[in-house]
């Protein structure tokens, strides 16, 4: 019998992807003034802070991924 263990890394990803399809849902049921991707994206990259910020969340979530010792 196998069993297979859920680190917390993964528990992560799969609360991300959760939010991440409740949004899509929300934005695909729901009406036009809600923030959706054509909205949060001019947004998120018109200043230099806010590209420096994702940047920094991809750097720390690529970490995550590929840079964790067993």
């Amino acid at each position: 019998m196998t069993t297979f263990a859920i680190v917390p890394g993964t528990v992560v990803w799969l609360v991300l992807a959760g939010v991440a399809l409740v949004w899509l849902a929300v934005l695909g049921l729901g009406a036009g003034a809600l923030l959706g991707p054509r909205r949060l994206l001019p947004w998120l990259l018109g200043s230099w802070l806010s590209r420096g910020l994702v940047i920094a969340a991809w750097g720390a979530a690529g970490w995550h991924v590929f840079c964790q010792r067993p």
